[in-house]
């Protein structure tokens, strides 16, 4: 998993990519294809086949309902191969592209956290992503629960991590204002205004 170039025989290498083309040829079915090309593009990955894979994530962008999926794997692709400006442009247009409210967050904690990871000085950026996805809890009944609340407290817990050392301590207070007025519209016995609330507080380490 950890190795960019893997060498392969190279009769092991053409019958991987000859499989995945005949894949992308003769499957015709939307939801079949969905989830064939995306396995067929992560193995190609796999062995080193970087510019097959993106290839033919790209030819299938337009042939999928879901293609937010693809774009994530096109994001995967440039950040395992070092180039994270690219990596970064397709983590964001797949979360622009996503559909669904708790797809949306959970698209959305994933860009916020390649963010954090590949571009930790665009505070701007981080900044306007998580005030965006806090709009988006907002409007949504359920975001403090089950799946949603898993993608809210991902963004809480790289919010943390970015501000680890407090130098980031002016754009995460004024989350934590837009937080509290997200929170503030919660009923005190809805179990999500404890996970609302919890959002922006670090864990306290077990003794």
């Amino acid at each position: 998993d950890d190795t960019r170039n893997p060498k392969l025989p190279d009769a092991l290498a053409q019958e991987v990519r000859e499989v995945a083309a005949r894949m992308d040829r003769e499957i015709t079915d939307g939801y079949e294809r969905q989830a064939v090309i995306t396995a067929a593009a992560s193995t190609l990955a796999d062995a080193g086949q970087w510019k097959t894979s993106d290839d033919l994530l790209k030819a299938n962008l337009a042939k999928s309902h879901s293609s937010y999926y693809l774009m994530s794997q096109l994001a995967d692709n440039a950040r395992k191969q070092g180039n994270p400006v690219e990596a970064l442009r397709w983590y964001e247009e797949a979360f622009a592209k996503s559909e669904g409210p708790a797809t949306r967050l959970q698209w959305g904690s994933s860009y916020l956290a390649a963010l954090v990871d590949l571009a930790p000085q665009d505070a701007p950026r981080i900044e306007k992503t998580v005030s965006q996805l806090l709009t988006e809890a907002a409007s949504q009944p359920n975001a403090f629960y089950e799946r949603s609340a898993r993608s809210l407290q991902k963004v809480g817990k790289k919010v943390a991590d970015w501000n680890k050392g407090g130098e980031h301590a002016a754009e995460v207070q004024r989350m934590k204002s837009q937080l509290g007025a997200v929170c503030g519209k919660l009923d005190a016995k809805d179990p999500q205004r404890g996970t609302c609330d919890a959002l922006f507080t670090p864990a306290v380490p077990k003794a």
